[in-house]
């Protein structure tokens, strides 16, 4: 971490304990979890978050010891009568790896929703921003330039950025290396969500950052996703993580005209309770970050300055 970004954050750390821990909505992100570091520099996937189970321990325990309530929307929490001090601990993608989170969920008696991306679990292909950053990092290609392409490749609709990899890098190119870059399989899923302690989610058919599609294509994805996992699960999910966070009113309409009841967006902010108007539809997420600090970081997003 930069001089300049040490010092912005140990700021924000000290004015979060000026004002903070009103009553309020905590979602938190999370995509992968690794066991180490050795594991994260292998580099079968983008480790993004490089978050470890070290690191979702010491989450967990810090929370828990500022009196909040670990919760899930598909375990009670009532959006609009809630005065609580509540997190929610969210996964996007459907990694298997996420099935790691088991031991802390169950040391700790918290819950926590896995939203999946279902067309990856039914094909058994890894996530097309992986394919990316170990390609071009086997190729020598510095990791500013991999961003950049994944930035490019976003602005793209799904089935070019699919054509784009496999004229890049080859017709087998999103094939999984490993238990850490793969989706789980349907019946790796469907253990996993027997577990009292997970919850699935809706994160589309295949992940299509939903701002740049119609209400009917949006809508379609989404729909489909839900047909997977009742399929899957015997029921289908109450709510979605857009992919990217990207949403926008056709993108809640979407989600509102498929049944859903709720929506989590990546924006940076604690949602306030009870929570008011259509605000259920774009509720805010932090990300922690495995190189830095996790305390600090747990510290400032409580903060009542960033509601």
């Amino acid at each position: 971490m930069s001089f300049a970004k040490q010092l912005k954050q140990s700021l924000r750390r000290k004015l979060s304990h000026l004002h903070r821990d009103k009553p309020a909505l905590l979602g938190f992100l999370f995509h992968a979890v690794f066991q180490d570091q050795k594991e994260i520099a292998k580099d079968h996937v983008d480790a993004q978050q490089g978050i470890t189970a070290e690191h979702l321990h010491r989450f967990i325990e810090h929370f828990l010891e500022a009196g909040y309530r670990f919760t899930s929307p598909e375990q009670g929490l009532d959006f609009t009568r809630s005065e609580e001090k509540c997190i929610c601990i969210t996964f996007d993608d459907g990694y298997f790896n996420n099935t790691r989170m088991l031991p802390l969920l169950e040391q700790y008696d918290v819950p926590a929703t896995f939203y999946i991306t279902t067309g990856n679990v039914e094909e058994q292909q890894c996530f097309w921003w992986d394919v990316v950053y170990r390609e071009r990092h086997r190729r020598g290609v510095e990791k500013a330039l991999i961003s950049r392409e994944q930035k490019m490749l976003k602005q793209k609709r799904h089935q070019d950025i699919i054509t784009y990899l496999q004229e890049e890098f080859g017709a087998d190119c999103l094939q999984p290396w490993s238990d850490t870059d793969r989706p789980m399989t349907e019946p790796e899923l469907q253990d996993f969500a027997r577990h009292p302690l997970v919850f699935i989610g809706n994160h589309t058919r295949d992940h299509y950052l939903l701002d740049q599609y119609s209400q009917t294509e949006s809508a379609k994805q989404i729909d489909r996703a839900q047909q997977d996992l009742k399929h899957w699960l015997g029921e289908a999910p109450t709510g979605i993580a857009y992919p990217n966070g990207n949403y926008s009113d056709t993108a809640i309409a979407a989600a509102q005209q498929t049944g859903l009841a709720y929506g989590w967006s990546l924006d940076k902010r604690k949602t306030p309770l009870p929570v008011e108007n259509n605000n259920i539809f774009a509720l805010g997420r932090f990300t922690l970050w495995g190189r830095d600090d996790i305390e600090a970081q747990c510290e400032i997003t409580r903060s009542d300055i960033l509601l």
